[in-house]
């Protein structure tokens, strides 16, 4: 049940980074210099879901495929894997819940800023205005995540600390009537 669990879940996060890639396309993969894309507020997701690495890989190779270049595809998935996977590890070593959610959305910032700029101008465009594009990638990461992804991570965060404050008391009602009987 639970690995069943988990592999949808991550089926599901692939999904819905696909569709709103292609349903926000326009912005997604616009040619103006600040890409918004909408997709990318689910980088916040593996701070509570670990499968949520593999669901927002995934979900970016599907999306990227619109876009038509081989290197956005290879490129753009491995950072967001790495942001991903970057995220995974501050949710598990920040316990604070509100440092938290500001430390997670600064690999999916940082690591897209720096990565994706990189297959544009090296393998498509010109070096030299890598730092440029990085300003503009770090922009437009920087905007989602600051208005979907904060309120996002927020409303899943109290979610998230209920369930796990549930299945605590939960076993700990368990463990009574358990300790009383072998008395």
């Amino acid at each position: 049940m639970k690995v069943t669990l988990i592999v949808v879940r991550a089926g599901v996060i692939a999904a819905l980074y696909a569709c709103l890639c292609i349903a926000f396309s326009l912005t997604s993969f616009s040619t103006a210099l600040v890409q918004f894309r909408p997709s990318e507020a689910l980088t916040v997701l593996p701070l509570f879901f670990p499968e949520a690495v593999i669901g927002l890989w995934v979900g970016c190779m599907l999306g990227n495929i619109l876009s038509g270049s081989v290197i956005d595809i290879f490129f753009g998935s491995a950072a967001t894997l790495v942001a991903a996977a970057l995220t995974f590890v501050i949710g598990r070593v920040v316990r604070r819940p509100v440092l938290r959610i500001i430390f997670g959305i600064i690999p999916p910032v940082i690591v897209n800023a720096l990565m994706v700029p990189m297959s544009y101008t090296l393998f498509v465009g010109s070096p030299e205005v890598y730092w440029l594009q990085t300003v503009f990638v770090l922009a437009g990461q920087a905007a989602v995540l600051c208005v979907l992804g904060i309120p996002l991570s927020l409303a899943l965060n109290k979610r998230y600390y209920r369930g796990r404050l549930k299945a605590k008391a939960d076993r700990q009602a368990d463990e009574a009537p358990a300790a009383s009987e072998s008395k």
